[in-house]
């Protein structure tokens, strides 16, 4: 058993192996980062939206006069 670690070939397998490994995990890792900085943009944008959404309703003429007002756009 022990021979087979100080045989060059074995050790040349097990370095290949430790580098694909180790490159996977770093890719592997690199993603998630990735995924994970895509998903806060996307959540403060919506957040983002949300907050404008709520200071143009806030902000809204919802009196009777204003409700009937003509806002530019052409409806039947």
């Amino acid at each position: 058993m022990f021979s087979l670690l100080f045989n060059p070939w074995v050790r040349i397998a097990v370095l290949i192996l430790l580098s694909i490994g180790s490159l996977s995990y770093g890719i592997h890792k690199l993603k998630q980062q990735a995924i994970a900085e895509v998903e806060a943009k996307a959540t403060a944008d919506a957040l983002r939206r949300v907050e404008h959404a709520i200071i143009a309703g806030d902000s809204a003429d919802v009196s009777p006069n204003g409700l009937l007002k003509s806002d530019g756009h052409k409806r039947d």
